[in-house]
């Protein structure tokens, strides 16, 4: 087959040329080292940073003594979810907002949780099957800081469940931060190495378009064409030398993270199809940014800054603030899910640090092979209408 020739063909050149492929396994490793130097020098889990102030107006619900409301039973899960013995958040009941505010200014405090009055009451209707406003939960702090956007992270999702199952509604939401086991040590540097391995593959896009626009700029497409190759076979081949590729970096960036104290608990493998699932993406990025490059160096700055982008943007790398769009089949979509960095990063977050089976994170896999396939569809396209129809 004239597609695997071609791969096998570029993997070769690629193999050639030391400094590139030494760029996309070796800056990696450096930002590990950064992470590792960074966040893993500290005694403290990561539940000591996350500090919790709750302003509780609910009004609660006439009673017995056996009775807790369910601001008080959100209160108390908070205050007492443990992993291994180690506290997930750290709680402090409040009574006013003003000496709140304070605390957070001074960074004393990460956050600050206000549940409203009528919390409990809106509860016990739903559960009763009336038909209720969405529940309002207001979420105060500094969005700048890192601590802050990682908690609201945790936060968000616990909260949402909490509430889902004790008023009765059949969303099937998944406590991925609460209950799974060999998580109660989890640094910064654990949650981040996710992130890095995805940030590692987006610079795959920088192979991809470089290599495609060496092709043209020395005529070798049409050396290739001359062999009764067809642009499939190219376009095919090329997309296959990256999944190679992807399907290396993530066991070498894992190993690298692992020699340097990070632990899975889940599926190297499943972490691995997760990184061939981007590099559908990865691929169809590259293509487009060959179609607008006229020598290595134009491939290689325009690939690299495309990458590097949205891993960052995506919050594959830090977390990012909240950017729903709409509701879909219970599920609130945000900008970031036509990122598939995105659902990468969570996907192998959730893969290596959760623990979570293909089947818990069916929804990220799905969506990273309908972006993936969009995106290389768009790549092709554009790479025939911009290359190959020119000669």
């Amino acid at each position: 087959m004239k597609a695997i020739s071609i791969a096998i063909k570029n993997l070769r050149e690629l193999w050639r040329e030391p400094l590139l492929l030494g760029l996309l396994f070796i800056f990696p490793i450096l930002l590990l080292a950064f992470y590792f130097i960074a966040f893993s020098k500290t005694n403290q889990s990561l539940a000591s940073f996350l500090k919790i102030l709750i302003l509780n107006h609910d009004q609660g619900f006439p009673s017995t003594a056996s009775t807790v409301s369910p601001a008080e039973h959100l209160i108390r899960l908070l205050d007492e979810a443990e992993y291994e013995g180690s506290p997930i958040f750290e709680v402090s009941l409040i009574e006013n907002r003003e000496n709140a505010e304070i605390d957070l200014r001074e960074h004393k405090a990460t956050l600050l949780l206000i549940i409203p009055e009528d919390f409990s009451s809106s509860i016990i209707a739903a559960q009763h099957g009336a038909d209720i406003q969405p529940i309002e939960l207001t979420l105060v702090g500094d969005p700048y800081t890192d601590n802050y956007a990682f908690t609201r992270s945790i936060l968000d999702d616990y909260i949402a469940a909490f509430i889902h199952q004790t008023a009765g509604w059949q969303e099937n939401l998944t406590l991925s931060y609460e209950f799974i086991p060999g998580t109660g040590t989890m640094s910064d540097l654990d949650f981040g190495i996710p992130g890095l391995i995805v940030f590692s593959l987006m610079l795959i896009t920088m192979i991809t378009a470089t290599t495609l626009t060496r092709e043209h700029v020395n005529k070798t497409l049409q050396r290739i064409r001359l062999t009764n190759a067809s642009s499939t076979d190219l376009l095919l081949g090329v997309t296959m030398a990256q999944m190679v590729i992807a399907a290396f970096t993530v066991p070498f960036t894992f190993g690298a993270a692992w020699l340097m104290g990070f632990r899975a608990y889940g599926s190297v493998l499943l972490a691995i199809v997760i990184g061939l699932l981007l590099s559908l993406s990865v691929a169809g990025l590259g293509l487009i940014c060959a179609c607008f490059s006229h020598s290595d160096s134009e491939a290689a700055n325009l690939s690299a800054t495309v990458g590097v982008l949205l891993a960052l943007v995506s919050g594959a790398m830090y977390p990012m603030p909240q950017a729903p769009l709409f509701t879909w089949g219970g599920r609130v979509i945000q900008v970031y899910d036509f990122l598939p960095p995105a659902h990468a990063a969570e996907a192998m977050r959730r893969a290596l640090v959760l623990g979570d089976t293909a089947g818990d994170i069916i929804y990220e896999l799905i969506m990273l092979s309908i972006l993936g396939l969009i995106f290389l569809a768009i790549g092709i396209v554009f790479y025939q209408h911009f290359q190959l129809r020119k000669k």
